[in-house]
C-alpha cells in the first residue's frame, strides 16, 4: 500500500488540472475517487500496522467543526427547530418551496442536491490535506512533489502558449471547433488558469533559491520565465496583480532577512521579469492595456464582480446572518438579489469571502478564518526559527503561494475550480509539514525519519 499512496498523489496532481481543471463531472469524479482511494488505503496501512496514528495539532479544530456545519445543513429538521434556528431560512421555504410544508422536515442546506456535492469535493480536499501533513515526510518526498508541481505548472503554461497562437478557440486540439470561448491552457477561463499558475510561480521561484548547482537552477528560472510569459499572455487581470503582489511579498521578505543581495536580484529574478513584460508587450500590447482598462470605469464593484455587485451579495448575506442559505447554494438564489437588470447571474460570485458568508453565514465565516489565522500562526512561527536554508526559501515559496490565493480569492472563485483547490490544499499541507518537523512541537507522536529535514541541504 506504501507503494501506491505516493504515486496516487502525484496523479492527482497531474490528472486534476490536466483534466479541463476537474471542473466536468467526469473528471470531478475521477478526482474525487482516486482522494477517496488514497485515505482508504492510507487507513487500511495503519490498521494492518495496527498503529492509528495522525498529526493532532490546535489549527485543525475550526476546518472540523466548519466540516461539522456543512454537515448540519444537510440534516433535517423539524419545522418548528428550524423555524427556532434559521427563521429566514423557513421563511424562504414558505415563499419559495410551499409543498415543502406538507412534510415535516427541512434543511438548512435550501438546495440540499447542491450541498452535497459541495460537501465530497470539501471532504476531499481535507483529506488531502490531511493526507499530506500526516504522510509527507522525508526530503526525497517533499522534492518530487514540488517538482512536480512545477514542471507541471511549466508544461502547462507551454501548451497554454502553444494553444493561443493554433487554436484559441478550444483547450484541446481534439476539441470541437469554438467549444471554449476564453479558455487557457487546459482550463475553461483564463482566470482559472491564472489562479493555478499564481500558485505555481512563487512556489518555483522558493525552490530555486534552495542550493543546487547553476544549470540545475537555470532549468527552474527558465521554466518561472515561461510561467511569467504565459500569465501575461492569459490577459488575466486580476491574476497578473495578485502575481506581482505574491512576488514583491516574496523579494521583500528575503529583503528583510537578508537572504538574498541586491546583486542576485538583478541578475534573476528582475531581468525574467523584464523580459517578459517586454516579449508581453511586444505581442499582445493592445490587448493587456484593453483588459485593464475597465477599472476604471463607473461599475467599479461590479466589475470586480464580473458582472454581479458584490453590494448585494451582502444584502443576500444581511437576510441568512448567522447560518447562511447552505454550501453550494449562491447561485440558486443569487438571481434574487440583483439591484440591476444589467447583473448576470452566476453559480458563484467572483468573490469566495462574500460567497462563504452568504453560503454558511458568520458561524462558517468565521471558522474558515480562525483555522486560516491559526495555520499562518504556526507556520510563521515555526519557519521564523528555521536555520535550514532550504526549509526557509521553500516554505517562503509556498507561503506567498498560499498568500495570493487568499488574496485572489477576493477577486474570483478560484478555490471553486477543483484542480486550484486540489493544488492549495496539498501546498499548504507541504509547508505545514515542511516548516514544523524541525522542532517537532507541532507534533505529539514524531516518527523517525530517514534523513532528518534539518539535514536537507547537506
Amino acid at each position: 500500500m506504501h507503494v501506491i499512496l505516493y504515486p496516487l498523489l502525484l496523479f492527482i496532481i497531474v490528472f486534476s488540472p490536466l483534466a479541463y481543471g476537474s471542473v466536468t463531472t467526469l473528471a470531478l469524479t475521477i478526482s474525487e475517487t482516486a482522494v477517496a482511494a488514497i485515505i482508504l488505503l492510507w487507513l487500511l496501512e495503519m490498521a494492518h500496522k495496527r498503529q492509528f496514528s495522525f498529526l493532532e495539532s490546535s489549527f485543525l479544530m475550526p476546518l472540523y467543526l466548519f466540516l461539522g456545519l456543512v454537515i448540519f445543513q444537510l440534516v433535517p429538521l423539524p419545522q418548528g427547530l428550524m423555524k427556532l434556528i434559521s427563521g429566514p431560512t423557513f421563511n424562504l421555504y414558505q415563499k419559495l418551496i410551499p409543498g415543502s410544508f406538507s412534510k415535516n422536515l427541512m434543511h438548512l442546506n435550501i438546495y440540499p442536491h447542491n450541498g452535497i456535492e459541495e460537501l465530497l469535493k470539501l471532504s476531499s480536499y481535507i483529506g488531502l490535506f490531511l493526507f499530506v501533513i500526516n504522510k509527507i515526510e522525508k526530503k526525497w518526498q517533499f522534492d518530487i512533489v514540488i517538482n512536480s508541481i512545477i514542471f507541471l505548472g511549466f508544461t502547462i503554461s507551454l501548451f497554454a502558449l502553444i494553444q493561443k497562437y493554433s487554436f484559441p478557440d478550444r483547450i484541446y486540439w481534439f476539441d470541437p471547433p469554438k467549444s471554449a470561448g476564453s479558455s487557457f491552457g487546459p482550463f475553461f477561463n483564463r482566470n482559472s488558469f491564472a489562479g493555478y499558475i499564481d500558485m505555481v510561480m512563487p512556489l518555483t521561484l522558493g525552490y530555486s533559491l534552495t542550493e543546487m548547482g547553476l544549470s540545475r537552477r537555470f532549468i527552474y528560472w527558465s521554466s518561472f520565465g515561461v510561467m511569467n510569459l504565459a500569465l501575461f499572455l492569459s490577459l488575466s487581470r486580476a491574476g497578473i496583480l495578485v502575481y506581482s503582489m505574491a512576488i514583491f511579498f516574496l523579494l521583500l521578505c528575503l529583503w528583510l532577512k537578508n537572504r538574498y543581495s541586491a546583486a542576485e536580484m538583478k541578475t534573476g529574478y528582475i531581468w525574467l521579469f523584464i523580459i517578459a513584460c517586454l516579449l508581453v508587450f511586444l505581442l499582445e500590447a493592445r490587448s493587456v492595456l484593453a483588459r485593464f482598462n475597465g477599472f476604471f470605469s463607473d461599475d467599479f464593484f461590479i466589475i470586480f464582480g464580473h458582472g454581479y455587485s458584490w453590494i448585494d451579495i451582502l444584502k443576500m448575506w444581511r437576510n441568512f446572518p448567522f447560518l447562511g442559505t447552505g454550501l453550494g447554494t449562491f447561485g440558486n438564489i443569487s438571481g434574487m438579489y440583483k439591484a440591476s437588470l444589467s447583473q448576470a447571474s452566476f453559480t458563484y460570485a467572483h468573490n469566495d469571502y462574500l460567497q462563504l458568508l452568504s453560503e454558511t453565514g458568520l458561524v462558517g465565516f468565521i471558522l474558515v478564518a480562525l483555522f486560516f489565522i491559526s495555520y499562518f500562526n504556526c507556520v510563521i512561527k515555526f519557519w521564523l526559527k528555521t536555520n535550514s536554508p532550504y526549509i526557509f526559501y521553500v516554505t517562503l515559496g509556498g507561503i506567498s503561494s498560499i498568500i495570493g490565493m487568499l488574496v485572489y480569492s477576493m477577486l474570483d472563485f478560484n478555490l471553486h475550480i477543483p484542480a486550484n483547490a486540489i493544488l492549495f490544499f496539498i501546498i499548504m499541507g507541504l509547508i505545514y509539514k515542511l516548516v514544523s518537523n524541525p522542532s517537532g512541537h507541532s507534533f505529539r507522536e514524531r516518527k523517525s525519519l530517514d534523513l532528518p529535514l534539518t539535514a536537507m541541504d547537506r
